[in-house]
């Protein structure tokens, strides 16, 4: 019993939780809406693997009747190393009609390979993860990132860019970690019918449901100021 419940406690803290496909089918998620990601993307990925991790989002997303697309598309030089500084970064990117959410997509250069290892040393050693996979800011859950190419055949084993942008993708639809995604499915209902009443995909904040529709208010409240 001890052992199954440190088990569930990994999961809820690790996952968005697993599908309920015969309450998720009993739900209607109404007409299909569009949600508009603009997406940088870093030098060492190349545009095929950004199509590749927007197909298999979208993919994800049709449950939903969502369709996704990545509305604006550039390659920048790094913004950050560590994930505060790149969510740091993001938060000064407007939101528009063009831009509901802000994606950054990290690549792989000799700095990250070191401590990609270091830290698969450190969780093998003395269960401590190092690295983190991606994050999505939590004052509006807007903004995210995830790094989007490992090196590590080890890193495989645990996750993948397509995992970590699907799990990192639910919270930018305002969805927290659970065993289950019961209650994602209701938020996810709840923010497709608030939208109905818009052009801008809104979103409710994870921790309290604070339902976000004003991209003026959402950019004010990141003290947002540069156009993507």
């Amino acid at each position: 019993m001890k052992y199954f419940f440190l088990f569930f406690i990994f999961l809820n803290c690790t996952t968005v939780g697993f599908h309920d496909e015969k309450l998720r089918k009993s739900i209607d998620f109404g007409e299909i809406q569009k949600l508009k990601v603009c997406v940088m993307y870093e030098k060492t990925i190349n545009i095929n693997e950004v199509k590749e991790l927007e197909l298999f989002w979208h993919n994800e997303l049709n449950f939903y009747k969502i369709n996704l697309e990545f509305s604006k598309i550039k390659q920048v030089d790094r913004i950050g190393f560590w994930g505060s500084e790149i969510i740091n970064e993001l938060n000064k990117y407007k939101l528009s009609n063009d831009c509901n959410r802000i994606l950054y997509l990290v690549g792989r250069e000799w700095s990250d390979i070191g401590f990609e290892f270091f830290s698969l040393g450190l969780m093998f050693g003395i269960g401590i993860k190092a690295e983190i996979q991606g994050a999505v800011e939590g004052d509006t859950n807007t903004r995210g990132y995830i790094k989007a190419k490992y090196i590590s055949t080890l890193q495989l084993l645990f996750t993948s860019p397509k995992s970590t942008l699907v799990h990192e993708g639910y919270h930018l639809l305002g969805c927290g970690h659970a065993l289950f995604k019961d209650e994602c499915y209701i938020k996810i209902n709840s923010i497709k019918k608030n939208n109905s009443k818009r052009d801008f995909f809104g979103i409710e904040r994870v921790d309290d449901n604070y339902s976000f529709d004003n991209i003026e208010f959402l950019n004010k409240s990141l003290g947002s100021f540069r156009d993507f």
